[in-house]
């Protein structure tokens, strides 16, 4: 079945908007894909409430200008070449103004395994450059599916067993959450996943995570992509058995065990 890959960094307040521009077009450089289209969030003057905003579109050149005066600091970067809806990929990048929270998110319309390394290495480069506490690549059935899910929003979940709205509750902002996958929970277990110190203390089978993770092959591999953060990454076929013990320890914001299904009564 067709998928779309994602990538998102949660609590990215530290990264400008200049910087998390050129992170974009790093971005589409990396997947080899030209940017087509930008947009910017505008607080409407009459809006019927506050906060309420608009799309506004412009050229990538004019975003960089209006980035550089101010004028824009929430934005899109998408690349629409093959005529599909919404676009081939996308770069977004979020304030914690216009009723949401600060993160970044990227979308490639293509299965992960056949994006996975190279959105690996764009993420890595962002650790070892900028500071931000969580991030994970994950895949979705589609591109508007990738994108509700990077923000937590519209009940979609990456897996079978993860519950619809919990990391919803869980962003700042418009939902006032305690945002604990920044540090003591995670998320779920993904592909990939950028973690901080206070991630690897995190109590799991009577350890913490990081010697969890370094006492078997089955549960990943761990190492250290910038200042204080660390890339777990985990074979596919492994992940439900991962996120399995991980949910049962209670580190996970999303885990629910899978739902099993009844039989049909058979009519007499």
């Amino acid at each position: 079945m067709p998928g779309c890959a994602g990538v998102a960094l949660y609590h990215t307040e530290r990264i400008g908007a200049m910087q998390a521009f050129a992170a974009g077009e790093a971005f589409f450089e990396k997947i080899d894909t030209a940017v087509t289209g930008t947009s910017y969030y505008e607080l409407l003057e009459h809006g019927d409430h506050e906060g309420d905003h608009d799309l506004v579109e412009t050229s990538p050149e004019q975003l960089r200008a209006k980035i550089g005066t101010g004028e824009a600091e929430a934005f899109w970067m998408y690349s629409q070449q093959r005529g599909t809806l919404p676009w081939d990929a996308a770069f977004t990048y979020h304030t914690s103004g216009y009723g949401g929270f600060p993160h970044i998110a990227a979308f490639c319309d293509s299965p992960l395994e056949d994006t996975y390394s190279v959105l690996k290495e764009w993420l890595r480069h962002m650790a070892e450059q900028f500071t931000f506490p969580y991030a994970i690549i994950y895949e979705a059935r589609k591109m508007t599916d990738a994108m509700s899910y990077a923000a937590g929003d519209n009940g979609k979940t990456a897996f079978p067993y993860e519950k619809a709205f919990a990391f919803n509750k869980e962003t700042p902002g418009l939902y006032g959450g305690q945002a604990r996958y920044t540090g003591s929970k995670l998320r779920m277990v993904y592909p990939a996943n950028v973690l901080n110190g206070e991630h690897l203390n995190i109590g799991i089978a009577g350890t913490n995570l990081e010697n969890w993770i370094q006492s078997s092959h089955d549960h990943g591999i761990l190492y250290r992509v910038g200042e204080e953060r660390w890339m777990w990454e985990v074979a596919p076929a492994k992940l439900e058995q991962v996120n399995q013990i991980c949910g049962e320890a209670g580190a996970l914001i999303a885990w629910q065990p899978r739902q099993s299904k009844k039989p049909r009564r058979k009519l007499p």
